[in-house]
């Protein structure tokens, strides 16, 4: 079998003899018509047929349906014909015969978050009717938006179901069906509404919540972080999720006529990107970081978070030469942009470790907006090349062999991979932006992919129109509108019939950016503390540390080389150290030991449940006016870490007040022995005594709407 595969590989060289590769690096080259990786190769026969031998074993795609429903595709390059026909091919297949659009070869269903992030992709255009009601089946009896998935019990441990609300708007800037925004506009303001009570945090101007998408907690926050620390998280992409949420539905809400509420929801969304601006900004790095996150205090977790990113440069969050910087900056491998960079070194590959060609997608159109004519190339090429070698659109890949084996669950036929495979053809190379009112073009085509292409008959509206654009660069050199030169490249809403689009290249980008491209790395092991007194905190030594940092309530207060440091006893608050590599590289923080004075009451164990409706009054008293935190003592037993909906939720009053939302995630199915303690609750107490009350509400229902339960057995005040 090697023999054979060597013969394929010099046979593969040989046809390549004479064409120059439109991008390689030190791992793979791609060609016209196929990829050359080392001794493997996958080969585009034609449009509609895809070959591969990688690890010794043939792997096969042939067209499988009709696709004339579907705009056609006229390029020079097989490969790009092959990789634009496989997506149609297996977007097709996606639909199941309930109309809705399933998640993945392997993965039945519709998921929120897939379904969304697909629709704002591709599926908006290519399968409207399926992505209207794959989005309406993930709608509760509440009229909410549904989180299916999520660490702890899902919502509001997680809460990126908000993406929801972009694919709805999205699908009205295809259509400028108004039935349609008269249907989604409650759903978005009702689930909006909850969620920025609930979840938005006014010290930062950031939002809770897990990592959108990233849902394997362990793949990406360290091992001590407890399900109410990850819902305590402020995320890079999860909060681009709100923000990308409230601007949307705030431009539904200006054309419903409910302007007070949009303006609200512009109001929030503006603070939102002051929160990441001011809180995730890494000036150094030139990124954001993955997230803000601790227990009294929080800490920057310096990673980036390529989806988070791309959504920061694409939405405006990230303006100017901040986007131009970022696109620059952020890190990528050969294979690709890593969901998150450095790696995890105790975690195999999943989110961790991997390429997901749904967020490179997103990347690839964030470098075209920064244009970044390398990140758009080595972007393009990384998703054509594992179409490529996979002869499907697979979920997910190991970012440093660049194959499939080895991640820890994959899927063929994969819903977001093969739709932002679709986008960029038509929201890349044919720069397609859809706008409230009008259909607006802006392609960015390297200089690599140059060429005369053309889509024919894309369903616009009440138009079908056959587009070409011909040339490269990052600027339209001319537009014409059926032969008409146009001053801008614009075709309105309002359009009818059939039309031609005709788009002539600049042969010229503005700017001559660069990629970040770098070595696959791993972070330290994180040191955990041994011991912290008034005057010392030591920890076990990590083989790669060059050095310690330590930081106590929230800032850096010490360096140490060896396995302790001395500590000012006035320095109050979360007592964590760092690993630091001679690189500069980070490990996690250690799990944080709080130093600050504490008072603790103890009371009867007590279960609370929802179908009682039993409220829960204790009375404290505080020896000092001023600044504290709160934390009860619980246990959640509904349901698994992992999964399900039960996440206990509940109103806070003190002394009659409503004062926040608590909550009490899943600790294990039936474990009601597995005690710990929720998020800190940051309140100002006057001395005295105190009476906090958890009630039931409906600002406090979980997704499960009825299974709202859990224990209580006691209570912590932190001294701020």
């Amino acid at each position: 079998m090697k023999k054979t595969l060597v013969l394929v590989a010099v046979l593969a060289l040989a046809s390549c003899a004479g064409k120059k590769a439109i991008y390689e690096n030190d791992s793979y080259a791609m060609y016209e018509d196929r990829i050359i990786q080392g001794e493997y190769t996958g080969i585009a026969e034609s449009p509609n047929k895809i070959v591969s031998n990688l690890d010794g074993e043939e792997y096969v795609w042939e067209k499988k349906n009709d696709l004339s429903a579907f705009p056609t595709l006229t390029t020079p390059y097989m490969i790009e014909a092959a990789a634009y026909n496989i997506g149609v091919d297996e977007c097709i297949n996606a639909v199941e015969p309930d109309g809705t659009l399933r998640t993945g070869l392997e993965w039945g269903g519709v998921w929120t978050r897939d379904v969304s992030y697909s629709i704002i992709h591709s599926m908006s255009y290519m399968q409207t009717e399926a992505a209207k009601t794959s989005l309406m089946c993930k709608v509760n009896a509440k009229g909410e938006i549904v989180q299916d998935t999520g660490t702890g019990g899902a919502w509001p441990c997680s809460t990126d179901r908000e993406i929801w609300v972009g694919a709805a708007w999205e699908i009205y800037k295809v259509t400028g069906d108004m039935e349609w925004l008269k249907k989604v506009y409650p759903i978005a303001k009702s689930s909006l509404e909850v969620d920025m009570r609930t979840v938005f945090e006014a010290e930062t101007n950031l939002v809770r919540g897990e990592s959108s998408f990233i849902d394997w907690r362990e793949q990406s926050y360290p091992r001590w972080m407890e399900p109410a620390d990850i819902y305590d998280s402020k995320c890079l992409g999860t909060n681009m999720v709100f923000y990308i949420a409230l601007s949307s539905a705030a431009e539904m809400g200006r054309i419903l006529g409910d302007n007070e509420t949009a303006e609200s929801f512009e109001n929030y969304a503006a603070l939102i990107k002051k929160g990441i601006n001011e809180n995730l900004w890494l000036e150094e790095q030139g990124y954001y970081a993955q997230y803000l996150a601790g227990r009294t205090d929080d800490l920057l977790y310096t990673k980036s978070e390529t989806l988070g990113e791309a959504l920061a440069i694409l939405w405006g969050v990230a303006e100017g030469d901040r986007a131009i910087t970022l696109s620059e900056s952020m890190p990528v491998v050969d294979y690709g942009a890593p969901v998150f960079y450095p790696w995890i070194p105790d975690q195999l590959p999943y989110h961790n470790q991997a390429v997901w060609p749904f967020v490179q997608s997103y990347w690839i159109h964030a470098s075209a907006k920064a244009g970044n004519e390398q990140g758009v190339l080595h972007g393009v090429s990384s998703v054509w090349r594992a179409i490529m070698m996979y002869a499907t659109n697979k979920e997910n890949y190991v970012a440093d062999t660049g194959n499939w084996r080895g991640t820890q669950i994959n899927s063929s036929n994969m819903l977001w991979s093969l739709a932002g495979n679709l986008s960029i053809t038509f929201k890349l190379l044919m720069g397609m932006n859809f706008q409230a009112d009008a259909l607006k073009f802006a392609p960015v085509v390297p200089q690599n992919l140059k060429a005369d292409r053309k889509i024919e008959n894309f369903k616009y509206r009440n138009s079908t129109l056959d587009i070409s654009v011909s040339g490269y660069g990052d600027s339209i050199k001319s537009f014409r509108l059926d032969g008409e030169l146009m001053a801008e490249a614009v075709v309105p809403g309002d359009i009818t019939g059939r039309h031609d689009v005709e788009i002539v290249m600049s042969d010229s980008f503005k700017n001559d950016l660069d990629i970040n491209l770098q070595d696959p790395c791993w972070t330290p092991i994180m040191p955990p503390i041994v011991g912290v007194d008034a005057k010392y905190v030591s920890w076990h030594a990590v083989n790669e540390a060059d050095h310690y940092d330590v930081y106590i309530g929230g800032e850096k207060k010490a360096v140490g080389k060896g396995r302790g440091v001395a500590i000012d006893p006035e320095w109050k608050g979360d007592v964590q150290v760092v690993a630091v590599r001679a690189d500069g590289t980070p490990s996690f923080p250690s799990a944080p030991i709080n130093t600050s004075e504490k008072i603790y009451k103890s009371f009867p164990e007590t279960m609370l449940t929802r179908k009682s409706g039993k409220e829960f009054n204790v009375t404290v008293e505080v020896p000092e006016s001023g600044d504290w935190t709160l934390t009860w003592k619980y246990a959640n037993g509904t349901g698994p870490v992992t999964t399900d909906n039960n996440c206990g939720v509940r109103m806070l009053y003190v002394d009659g007040v409503k004062a926040g939302i608590n909550i009490f995630p899943h600790r294990g199915t039936d474990d009601w022995d597995n005690w710990g303690w929720t998020v800190p609750e940051k309140l100002t107490l006057s001395k005295g005594k105190h009476t906090l009350t958890l009630k039931v509400e409906s600002d406090a229902d979980n997704m499960d709407l009825y299974i709202n339960d859990f224990k209580i057995k006691e209570l912590c005040l932190i001294r701020k």
